[in-house]
């Protein structure tokens, strides 16, 4: 039996244990490769037989780095409209070359290549063949220790074939629309010398009950002989306020001629600190071992934390968890392919943690050591993914997978190696094995939206068992078609589930327009009572919301000269250009600001109707940046450089975004004068702590800040991990007065915890008669109609929607996810979904002047726009605009108009597309009638353009 004692001789147990952890290796001596290597390309593929790796190659590149970042292989000027552009772009094989000189003091030391992240690559070093790897997650470690020559000059060939995958589809590690399919090795490139025995790998469990660190150490030997070795192992907490020195074990180790485990407990007298999103202390333990005069040594950083499920719960280390995610589809557009660096991504998740997110989904890939670093120094809790979209594990791909997915790809069709099972499990493996032991590495799954089978669920077991401090799943949103839960996953990421009966209970605000699921946001009339309580209750797993808050914003073209690395932003330059012959060009701006003022309204009631639910394990955005592939989903708050829009503020994102949100609950977001703004509130808290005597107060505000009611509730406790019922409360209204917005604030005095919701109040009755001279039709070809503007009348025209030949649908939404869901609506013989992004507005037009409204769509304008239509105005003048303008989507850019005005010879006319008619029981909508009718009635009723009048036969005349 091993053991290694405390300095005061104080011996520890012996513990087997079997979780995978991320080891931080100084011990070696390491030769930096970056720098200029020769190159060439082998477009033929003729390179081995021809043996390349024995002759000078013809060019040269720097690396780490692309071919895409070298402007090496094929110029690229095809400008597609559904990702972005690779001005140089190589798929195929690829030689690189150097020479180095090794030093003497080598001798005897076993050598290693250290290539953090590549493709499929094969190695050669002085013309000796060493091998090949093709992990997409992990770096390639090549033995060199027989073919290099210390002492003098090595030629080190490389070959990287992009071209050849392994069978995981188009999976975001190799996807061209998003991170590319690069070729090249980014990261850092080393040579590495060690001694003939030493630290192979290191694997932490922390055992936070008992303060205890289990190791598992495997010690490698090419000596040929067994050998003795002295095994020391110290510990100090790192990124707390006061780091501290823990004790010093050590004792010998006998280590066999082929290597050995060696396994036991590092136990320290004090207490070592917790890790969480709130508190991300962090431990390191250096273990060393010495032979003779040799000492090698490996760090080890990794966090006293248990992320762990009760049921439908979430637990870090016994408190309840609710995350609050994004999911990154590895865009990032200057480099092509994810930052390598720890500064990089301290800046990422520093954004992310400035808007309220504690959790991010890696959809389809792994990110690289520096993410997790950085991720555990914050306080993140990371799902990353096998980088794979298929379902293939020892059985055929899923039909259904291919039918149901809108965006669907053909897998890649290179000869892979391996089947995708074996493929998956040692990828599984490494992922485990390098980046395991980081805190914040508390998720994983094999892939997004893939089907089911045998294969799969061996494979989860298997994960699990070599690493059991981490929660499984098959995938996310598997079996998206007919969603029900696997048993043995952990947790379920989910759009929705069906119920025992076949019902369809949503998880999210909105879907696609053609499924059976039915989001609140547009099918419901506007409150915030919805949560998804429903959906979850009986399901024995914590749920995750999959991929919500998928809302269009149209583009910035501001964003195009960002494009400065190896894409391009040509997509955008179509979308301008389009909107520019649309002559609506000077209307981009507004268009972006309006569509994202829509877009943020509609993200926020997802997350807020998540937080309504109790024990919801949390939500996955897509995203809080823009998603340039799969048809170009704008759908961000950031832009692809994560950039804020300047839609919202982060301080605004965190009132509704945070560890601890007040919430509102009332029926709806109109009142009227005559009755009181009744409601209650309650108070969603994931903090670190109960709260205990907070007081929540309430305050009624006008447009000009003044306060009109307010109060402060009783002192409460609001328990950890609670949606805490606060009480009722009355809002009293000046009885008498124009239309107005009003704000109800919500805070917990004395603290940064405060949110803010929009009310609108009208009067009980407004006049909605019709002004002498007017004339309200429901046909334009009526000959009433054509009559009263022969004779220079003014006609309010409201037709049905229905009849309106020449329109496409409304919804209230902004646009959901990207053209890509119009486009297969349109493959299948649809009418086109709803696919608008809000509305266009000027508030201080006088047809809007008794209707308390901003420059965009907000829940007021619900019942005006649902079973409305949006008439194409594209055959109209260049400058001619609409009063209430729809923005298109960027994949049709029609002009739309809901509400507009022209001259018809003497007459005038003012058309509204709305079904003002058809909800008269609502007071916004009677309020937008009595504006109209005011307006039309008015002297200020001038329209100063003339539609032609076939152009308004064809809009108007069934």
């Amino acid at each position: 039996m091993n053991q290694i004692t405390r300095t005061s001789a104080m011996k520890l147990p012996l513990l087997l244990i079997l979780p995978l952890i991320t080891v931080l290796c100084h011990g070696a001596q390491t030769m930096d490769l970056s720098g200029r290597w020769s190159f060439q390309l082998d477009a033929d593929k003729v390179g081995v037989d021809q043996k390349w790796y024995g002759k000078a190659l013809e060019d040269s590149v720097n690396l780490p780095g692309t071919t895409d970042e070298n402007r090496k292989g094929l110029r690229n000027t095809e400008r597609v409209d559904d990702r972005l552009a690779r001005p140089w772009k190589w798929i195929g094989a690829a030689w690189y070359q150097r020479e180095v000189d090794v030093p003497g003091d080598w001798e005897g030391k076993r050598v290693t290549l250290f290539l953090e992240r590549t493709k499929n690559c094969q190695v050669w070093v002085n013309g000796v063949y060493c091998g090949w790897d093709d992990s997409l997650s992990a770096p390639h470690v090549h033995q060199l220790t027989e073919a290099i020559r210390p002492g003098a000059k090595n030629t080190i060939t490389l070959l990287v074939d992009n071209s050849i995958m392994p069978p995981v589809g188009p999976s975001h590690a190799v996807d061209e629309r998003t991170q590319t399919n690069w070729n090249g090795v980014v990261g850092r490139m080393e040579l590495r010398a060690t001694d003939r025995v030493w630290i192979e790998s290191v694997k932490v469990l922390p055992d936070i009950e008992t303060n205890r660190a289990n190791l598992r150490v495997m010690i490698g030997n090419q000596t040929g002989a067994d050998a003795e070795v002295e095994i020391r192992v110290r510990g100090r907490s790192v990124n707390v306020d006061q780091p501290e020195t823990f004790d010093e074990l050590s004792g010998p180790v006998k280590v066999d001629k082929d290597g050995r485990e060696w396994t036991s407990t590092y136990t320290p007298e004090k207490t070592m600190p917790l890790w969480d999103e709130f508190n991300p202390a962090l431990m390191e333990l250096e273990l060393e071992i010495k032979r003779g005069a040799s000492v090698e040594s490996k760090t080890v950083r990794f966090g006293m934390r248990e992320f762990t499920r009760d049921r439908n719960l979430l637990l870090m280390n016994g408190k309840k968890v609710f995350l609050r995610g994004r999911i990154d589809c590895c865009l990032y557009p200057l480099t092509g392919y994810a930052p390598m660096d720890m500064q990089s991504w301290l800046r990422i998740y520093g954004i992310l943690k400035d808007w309220g997110i504690n959790h991010v989904r890696y959809h389809t890939w792994c990110p690289p050591m520096a993410s997790f670093e950085a991720a555990d120094e914050l306080g993140f809790y990371l799902q990353p993914e096998l980088p794979n979209k298929r379902s293939a594990f020892k059985a055929p791909d899923n039909a259904d997978a291919a039918e149901y997915n809108i965006d669907y790809l053909a897998v890649n069709d290179s000869d892979a190696k391996v089947s995708l099972y074996d493929y998956g499990k040692r990828e599984g493996e490494l992922i485990l094995q390098y980046f395991g032991n980081s805190p914040s590495f508390t998720m994983f799954t094999l892939g997004n939206e893939l089907g089911r089978n045998e294969g799969m669920f061996e494979l989860v077991r298997h994960f699990r068992s070599i690493a059991p401090d981490k929660l499984y799943a098959q995938g996310s949103n598997n079996m998206h078609w007919n969603p029900s839960f696997a048993e043995g996953d952990d947790f379920w990421v989910a759009k929705a589930i069906t119920d025992d009966r076949g019902n369809p209970l949503p998880l999210r605000g909105a879907y696609y327009h053609y499924t059976n699921y039915k989001g609140h946001i547009d099918h419901q009339p506007p409150s915030t009572m919805v949560c998804y309580s429903d959906t979850i209750s009986g399901v024995p797993a914590p749920m995750i919301s999959h991929e919500n808050g998928v809302y269009e914003v149209f583009p910035d073209f501001s964003e195009i000269p960002k494009f400065t690395g190896v894409t391009r932003g040509w997509n955008y330059e179509l979308f301008k250009e389009r909107l520019e012959a649309t002559g609506m060009g000077d209307q981009a701006r507004d268009f972006q600001r309006a569509s994202g003022a829509l877009a943020a309204i509609c993200k926020r009631e997802d997350i807020e109707s998540a937080l309504r639910t109790p024990d919801l394990g949390g939500y996955q955005l897509l995203d809080i940046q823009d998603f340039a592939g799969q048809g170009t989903a704008l759908v961000g708050m950031l832009d692809l450089f994560m950039d804020s829009k300047g839609i919202i503020t982060p301080e605004e994102r965190r009132r509704y975004c945070n560890p601890t949100v007040p919430l509102l609950r009332v029926k709806q977001y109109t009142w009227t004068r005559d009755e009181p703004i009744r409601g209650r509130v309650q108070v969603s808290h994931y903090g670190p702590e109960d709260m205990e005597d907070a007081v929540v107060t309430w305050s009624l505000v006008d447009q000009a800040g003044k306060e009109i009611d307010g109060g402060a509730f009783d002192p409460v406790t609001l328990p950890q991990g609670e949606l805490t019922e606060i009480d009722l409360f009355c809002a009293k209204v000046p009885a008498e007065g124009p239309a107005q917005k009003l704000t109800l604030w919500l805070q917990i005095k004395g603290t940064e915890s405060r949110n803010n919701y929009p009310l609108w109040v009208y009067p009980p009755t407004v006049d909605t008669r019709v002004p002498e001279g007017v004339l309200v039709a429901k046909s334009y070809a009526d000959a009433g109609t054509q009559a009263h503007l022969a004779k220079g009348g003014a006609v309010l025209l409201l037709p049905d929607p229905e009849t309106l030949p020449h329109s496409v649908p409304s919804a209230f939404k902004a646009g959901f996810w990207s053209p890509m869901f119009m486009m297969g609506a349109r493959k299948r013989g649809l009418e086109d979904p709803p696919v608008t992004i809000g509305m266009l507005c000027d508030p201080e037009h006088p047809a809007l002047r008794h209707f308390p409204t901003g420059f965009h769509t907000n829940w007021q304008w619900w019942y005006i726009i649902s079973k409305s239509r949006f008439i194409i105005l594209d055959e109209t003048a260049g400058d001619y605009r609409p009063l209430v303008q729809a923005i298109d989507s960027i994949g049709r850019l029609h002009k739309l108009g809901l509400m507009f005005e022209t001259k018809v010879g003497k007459g005038r006319l003012f058309v509204c597309a709305a079904d003002l008619q058809g909800h008269l029981d609502q007071p916004e909508v009677r309020q937008m009638l009595h504006s109209l009718l005011q307006y039309v009635g008015s002297e200020e009723f001038k329209p100063g353009h003339e539609i032609p009048a076939d152009l308004l036969d064809k809009l108007l005349v069934p």
